[in-house]
């Protein structure tokens, strides 16, 4: 790794934890937002963390770093104004959480080169104008694609290659096995947002990613879940992707982020020794997906969708 990155600007708002690593306990209120101006603030740092999020998924090519990636996201969010949330948080010690291959969520970015076929998830939020945005997605490396500017399409869904693998049978298994996984962690996040609004029950969302996990035959991670979100990074309502009976309706005004990550294998997971990189046990690969919603009178509006 390299040595850790600082946010100097004065006129950035930074968390309570950027000096320090400490993080406020929150109270176990789910708070409910209306159409003012904390609202805005909340769509503002979503917007301007997919965003990011996209630039991060578009230089993701064989030979490049995640070090380099985590400087590229960190050097935008500043240049934007925001201050990348994951820094220092509870000590993390980079801008980025970059997730490859049996890593499941919370990888530490360094200076390995990324392989053809890959697989990796970037986890990009940030802290601007007192709020936070959180949102992540899973690229195939070397899975070359036609795409614009943000590199998806309004659903969050990378665009297609029309190119062919030049006679390259091993790398093309490699890449139709990863998109299978990548494809069915991409669904299990809609499908959970298909099945929600107001009225609804909270855990209609881990039955839906579970649905979908067993559909393809991959596990669902149990152990991390999905958050609310606010000026603290993470708050309630915990959002599990497993069946499971946490009663909760669903009210408008709540905001929080659905994250799935699906495995293959059985879904066990370890801490390396760094605290915080987790890993599959028995190597399964991994991908995740996420976004960050909002309930409404009238359904679900996705805040982190690409412009």
């Amino acid at each position: 790794m390299t040595p850790q990155k600082s946010v100097t600007r004065k006129d950035i708002i930074k968390p309570p934890y950027a000096a320090f690593g400490d993080v406020p306990l929150h109270d176990d209120t789910i708070l409910l937002f209306s159409e003012d101006g904390n609202l805005e603030k909340m769509r503002h740092a979503a917007k301007l963390a997919r965003r990011v999020l996209d630039h991060a998924l578009f230089l993701a090519k064989p030979g490049v770093t995640t070090d380099e990636i985590d400087t590229a996201v960190h050097q935008t969010l500043v240049d934007k104004g925001a201050y990348p949330s994951p820094l220092n948080y509870v000590g993390f010690p980079k801008s980025l959480c970059s997730s490859i291959n049996e890593v499941i969520c919370h990888g530490i970015p360094d200076t390995r080169p990324l392989d053809f076929g890959d697989i990796v998830s970037f986890d990009v939020s940030c802290f601007i104008n007192g709020v936070h945005g959180d949102n992540c997605a899973t690229v195939i490396v070397g899975d070359e694609q036609e795409m614009d500017e943000i590199g998806t399409d309004w659903r969050g869904v990378p665009y297609l290659s029309k190119k062919f693998f030049d006679g390259r049978p091993d790398e093309e298994s490699v890449i139709r096995s990863g998109r299978r996984l990548v494809h069915a962690a991409r669904e299990s996040l809609y499908e959970a947002i298909n099945r929600i609004g107001p009225g609804a029950c909270l855990t209609n969302i881990g039955a839906a990613v579970q649905d979908v996990a067993d559909s393809y035959g991959y596990s669902t991670v149990e152990k991390y879940t999905g958050h609310g979100i606010s000026s603290d990074f993470h708050r309630p309502p915990f959002v599990k992707h497993y069946r499971n009976r946490d009663k909760l309706e669903l009210v408008p005004g709540m905001i929080f982020t659905i994250e799935p990550m699906l495995v293959e294998g059985d879904g066990k997971c370890f801490e390396w020794n760094d605290k915080w990189t987790v890993a599959t046990k028995d190597g399964g690969r991994s991908a995740q997906f996420e976004h960050t919603v909002l309930i409404r009178e009238d359904g679900v509006e996705i805040l982190t969708i690409p412009d």
